[in-house]
């Protein structure tokens, strides 16, 4: 399972109903918040704080690190995402580039679209004596700007500007989520392994005692680290040694009462 399936699955509609032409409709305040909640989380290591004049602080976002997210979550760019330059400007020394960004949905493949949004970098840069120099990527700069403005639109570290990296818990949370996403351990081919040597296990357990020494034999600490990755996998596994021990149960209450 690809990380790009992951995502189409997280973004299925938790209900639908059918449009004019029978074709199904996403509906519900899940499925609208789906894609933003698949791409809301920021990697602690692809951020800075920074402050501007006049005392502003707030926090850069590595804006490789975003295009690395919008790849790994649509395609690479071109394909399954990608942006186009509406128009720019140059006012007072300052040039602004307005940017649309288009992804395809993970469900449709149909392309939707960011709304427009603006980025503007100076065209000089001050030097350290204070004199002044051509800024040659300032368009870059700008197109940069832009891009990941619309980024936002559609969730994507979102919660550095809904001011969430304020928060030293949240940070240290996200910290151990993207520590374990890149574990080998918890990518989606290694969890459905694991998932599936389990069930085969659970399948020769006999009592309550080999179900615990199962439990206990290492699976519980891989159950939790899969479960700051993917809630659903460690929900399903848990529940396969829960319905064992109630058959487990079932069986020895049938014994007592033969």
């Amino acid at each position: 399972m690809t990380t790009k399936t992951k995502l189409s699955q997280a973004v299925q509609p938790a209900a639908t109903e059918a449009t004019a032409d029978g074709a199904p409709r996403k509906t519900g305040s899940a499925a609208n918040l789906a894609l933003w909640n698949a791409l809301k989380r920021t990697d602690p290591k692809a951020t800075k704080p920074f402050q501007r004049s006049g005392g502003f602080r707030g926090t850069q976002i590595d804006p490789t690190w975003r295009l690395q997210m919008m790849t790994e979550a649509f395609g690479p760019v071109g394909q399954g995402w990608g942006y186009e330059q509406a128009e720019w400007t140059v006012v007072e020394r300052m040039v602004f580039v307005c940017v649309k960004v288009w992804y395809r949905d993970p469900i449709t493949g149909e392309v939707a679209w960011t709304g427009p949004q603006w980025g503007g970098t100076e065209l000089v840069r001050r030097r350290r004596d204070g004199s002044e120099e051509p800024n040659d990527e300032a368009f870059k700069m700008s197109i940069t700007d832009a891009v990941g403005k619309c980024l936002v639109q559609i969730g994507l570290a979102a919660d550095v500007h809904m001011g969430q990296f304020d928060d030293s818990k949240y940070r240290e949370e996200s910290e151990a989520y993207f520590t374990a996403k890149a574990n080998p351990d918890t990518q989606p081919a290694a969890v459905e392994a694991f998932e599936k040597d389990v069930r085969t296990r659970l399948e020769a357990v006999a009592d309550l005692e080999a179900l615990d020494t199962l439990w206990r034999s290492g699976v519980s600490s891989r159950v939790r680290e899969i479960g700051i990755v993917d809630k659903a996998a460690q929900s399903r596994i848990t529940s396969y040694f829960a319905q064992k021990k109630a058959a487990l149960l079932q069986e020895a209450k049938t014994r007592a009462a033969a």
